[in-house]
């Protein structure tokens, strides 16, 4: 049976993006720029941390979404 070698990396230098998949796409650490980076980086769970540039959640945001429609629609007159 052969034995494999264990490789340690240091992961202390290497950019942290956050693993959470909220709609804050302007966020420096948002997992897709962490996706679209070239290198050695590591992912974690940035939420409710000082590192976290913004959360927001996927919910709260369909809703604003949802109430600048009705707010739109009812500006222009058309009932729903």
């Amino acid at each position: 049976m052969e034995r494999r070698p264990i490789i340690m990396v240091d992961t202390s230098n290497m950019p942290t993006f956050c693993r959470n998949h909220c709609c804050n796409g302007d966020c420096s650490r948002h997992i897709s720029k962490g996706m679209a980076y070239m290198g050695p980086c590591k992912f974690s769970l940035l939420k409710d941390t000082e590192d976290c540039e913004g959360y927001i959640s996927r919910r709260k945001k369909t809703m604003q979404e949802i109430k600048q429609i009705e707010k739109e629609m009812e500006e222009a007159g058309i009932e729903r």
